[in-house]
């Protein structure tokens, strides 16, 4: 009788050993690289240009001949940069990137004082609220440039 609750003690130390170890925090532990994820704010304007993230204020312009225009500018002198989104068309839902103008196109063009222009080629702008008036002007977008640029993670929240 000792003999089996000398077993059951020693059984009952061991697991509880084992328990606590398979426990133990390692101090090694790293914390994982979580994304960038693009959120704008109110009235902001953010994107991805060739890995770059570029975000602030943006206004909205209804320009001629249902053209409307997101319009984001950052920067002075050597460091200006700009971005003009082109919308032809004022409904909720996607507008294929081309450079022609035609109704139910986009256009996007980014302006750098240091690397110049970039035109957008392919891609596509989805609207998903259009109230200039009142709640402003929602989206997103992505591309690729004349030069072969990226843009991604692009999108517009509430632009009036």
């Amino acid at each position: 009788m000792r003999s089996m609750l000398r077993r059951i003690l020693v059984i009952a130390i061991i697991g509880s050993a084992v328990s606590f170890i398979g426990c133990k925090d390692d101090d090694d532990d790293k914390e994982e690289n979580t994304p960038i994820t693009n959120t704008c704010a109110t009235g902001n304007f953010c994107m991805v240009y060739d890995g770059v993230q570029k975000s602030g204020n943006a206004t909205f312009k209804a320009l001629a001949n249902g053209r409307n225009r997101i319009y984001w500018e950052n920067g002075s002198a050597g460091t200006f940069e700009q971005v003009e989104l082109d919308i032809y068309g004022s409904a909720v839902g996607d507008y294929t990137i081309d450079t022609t103008g035609a109704v139910g196109t986009a256009n996007i063009e980014y302006y750098s004082a240091s690397s110049g222009v970039g035109e957008a080629v392919s891609g596509k702008v989805t609207i998903t609220a259009f109230d200039p008036a009142g709640t402003g002007v929602t989206g997103t977008f992505n591309g690729t440039t004349n030069s072969g640029k990226l843009i991604t993670d692009g999108k517009f929240s509430n632009v009036k």
